[in-house]
């Protein structure tokens, strides 16, 4: 199963994993399923970092191919399907980064795994948690 990762199971992952849902960290350790991470994630990490709303995201900024490499995980770039898709989405939620990984996981056929409810109000958007 293809698995994109929200923003903070990226950062609970690598910095408290206690924090991920049990069924969401076997989702992401199940060499069976294919671990995407979309440039988003380290974008609105390094946002709110400089913003002072996320000390936490200082050491997972400083090294992000080294978490890729341990979430074995592929790196997911931003393109301009994902782009139109995040801006035409039929749905109120003006989060720009939550919109985008929307968008990604619909065009790229991967579940969300996010502890966000606000992805169940998204027809057609498969969260696990």
């Amino acid at each position: 199963m293809k698995l994109l990762l929200d923003t903070h199971a990226v950062l609970w992952a690598m910095t408290r994993p206690e924090l991920l849902g049990r069924s969401a960290e076997l989702l992401i350790l199940d060499p069976a399923n294919d671990v995407l991470l979309s440039a988003v994630v380290p974008w609105e990490l390094s946002i709110k970092h400089r913003a002072g709303r996320l000390a936490a995201a200082a050491p997972v900024l400083a090294d992000f191919p080294t978490v890729i490499t341990a979430l074995a995980a592929a790196s997911l770039a931003v393109d301009h399907r994902h782009a139109i898709l995040a801006g035409a989405l039929e749905w109120d939620h003006k989060d720009p980064f939550d919109r985008m990984l929307a968008a990604q996981a619909a065009l790229e056929g991967a579940a969300l795994i996010s502890r966000d409810p606000i992805f169940d109000t998204l027809p057609g958007t498969r969260r696990l948690w």
